[in-house]
């Protein structure tokens, strides 16, 4: 038996793709991005940690951050250079472009940028082999957040979801989506499409309580973080496809989608 309900992200996704980028003002995170390396030249990691945003720091300890980007290699850091310059008009903002280094040598890298009350701060790099991204296929597709925030984050929103489900009452579960997805889905639509999961024998009240399978992780063009797996409840396996975005440097549900296995 199987069955499917997938709530429409379609718009709210749409929402996400959308956000008007403007191009300017791109220069703090240049100078932000020449400053941390600088600080790795010169050996200093804590300096450069003043550069990070809180999540960064808190899912990259010190030490994978040395080992993802050695001094020894780094200490011949000389430059920059960036074809891509993005700051958007929701606090975030990317770079994309190339490490030079004093030997002539170069390779190619994705800073992803947050903007919080000091400034703005490097919430994601992303390198092709190597330190804070590795990935089989595309270099550029995890997010530096470790599987421990993976399972916080998606048994949060199992919780909030199956308490609405077992008690048929949703607004909790709405306010915890992002603002560009309630502007898109109305709260009638997200009761519509899930109170049908009511009568499904599983006590949806502590389905959020298990242990998560998580079987993929996606961090998006967009901007949006996709982890997909599964909650091994009975006598139904309940399957999770859940998107989320950064809203003030907090991560917010933008799509979500449940299936009985």
């Amino acid at each position: 038996m199987k069955k499917i309900i997938k709530l429409l992200t379609f718009l709210a996704v749409l929402f996400v793709i959308g956000y008007a980028a403007v191009t300017y003002f791109t220069n703090n995170l240049i100078t932000t991005t020449d400053r941390f390396f600088t600080a790795i030249k010169n050996n200093d990691y804590n300096g450069a940690n003043q550069y990070l945003s809180q999540n960064f720091k808190q899912s990259t300890p010190l030490s994978q951050l040395k080992q993802a980007l050695p001094y020894s290699r780094f200490r011949n850091y000389e430059t920059c250079s960036f074809s891509t310059k993005v700051v958007n008009i929701d606090g975030t903002g990317k770079l994309e472009g190339r490490i030079v280094f004093t030997d002539g040598s170069a390779i190619p890298i994705k800073i992803s940028f947050v903007k919080e009350k000091q400034g703005w701060k490097i919430d994601h790099i992303y390198l092709p082999k190597s330190g804070l991204s590795q990935n089989k296929g595309e270099d550029y597709s995890n997010p530096t957040i470790n599987q421990a925030n993976y399972t916080i984050l998606v048994k949060e929103t199992m919780q909030k979801l199956g308490k609405a489900i077992a008690t048929g009452y949703y607004n909790d579960f709405y306010s915890y989506t992002a603002p560009q997805f309630r502007q898109s889905v109305p709260l009638e639509k997200i009761e519509s499409a899930f109170s049908r999961f009511q009568k499904v024998p599983i006590n949806w009240e502590t389905v959020g309580n298990l242990e998560p399978a998580i079987q993929s992780k996606q961090l998006q063009e967009n901007g949006v973080l996709k982890l997909i797996g599964f909650f091994p409840s009975n006598p139904y396996k309940v399957g999770f496809d859940f998107e989320y975005f950064k809203n003030n440097d907090k991560w917010k549900v933008v799509g979500v989608f449940l299936k009985l296995e």
